[in-house]
């Protein structure tokens, strides 16, 4: 595998009752599914359409919108499923989440770890794990010279929230520091809503904004 050396086409799908955004980032016929929240049928249909090859299957943290089809793809294709370290347990006891788990739910086994600094892929596609914890202990985010898939971390126009249990403001402000030295031209796949870039985000976020102190 050879991270960087690609040309990465992404395709979208907004899955599940919460309108979570699941990417199938591929280059030729190798692929990682980042985020497979819901209605694995839909993402299966596209996968088998173009023929790829799925070396990983990646949440990028472990709420219930971004994982509840990680089992069914991974019983599918026998891709290996990863999640930050710190949010491994919350696929096998959700706590809080157990209320919004449907019936039939099937988990994903063997589940890998994912640190900072880790490259995850196959083939000719690879994306470096940027830990961002502050939404839930163990988020990440994905980078490949160009584009960041930021999960829950940033929006357009927002960040994730901090209130839910494993929600930490002083965590995600220092992740929100480490995204934004990216280069401005980034572009920024979140976890729910549009595409947009981290120039864009310094200039219009308000969470973003040096001049009110938040970074």
């Amino acid at each position: 595998m050879q991270e960087g050396v690609f040309a990465m086409e992404i395709y979208s799908l907004s899955v599940g009752p919460l309108e979570a955004n699941c990417y199938i980032a591929y280059s030729g016929k190798d692929s990682i599914v980042i985020d497979p929240g819901d209605e694995a049928n839909s993402i299966l249909s596209f996968v088998r359409e173009k023929g790829l090859r799925v070396h990983a299957i990646v949440l990028t943290h472990g709420h219930f919108d971004h994982f509840l089809a990680a089992g069914k793809l991974q019983e599918a294709l026998g891709a290996p499923v990863y999640i930050g370290r710190e949010d491994l347990p919350m696929l096998t006891d959700p706590g809080w989440m157990a209320e919004y788990i449907p019936p039939g739910y099937v988990p994903p086994r063997d589940v890998r770890p994912l640190a900072d600094g880790d490259t995850v892929g196959g083939g000719l596609l690879g994306v470096k794990v940027m830990s961002t914890p502050g939404h839930s202990p163990g988020s990440v985010c994905l980078y490949a010279p160009g584009v960041l898939f930021s999960g829950d971390l940033l929006f357009s126009g927002g960040i994730g929230r901090t209130d839910l249990p494993g929600g930490d403001p002083s965590a995600i402000k220092e992740s929100l520091a480490k995204v934004v030295q990216l280069p401005d031209g980034t572009l920024v796949y979140p976890g729910h809503g549009p595409m947009t870039t981290i120039g864009d985000e310094k200039i219009s976020n308000p969470y973003l904004s040096r001049r009110r102190g938040n970074l």
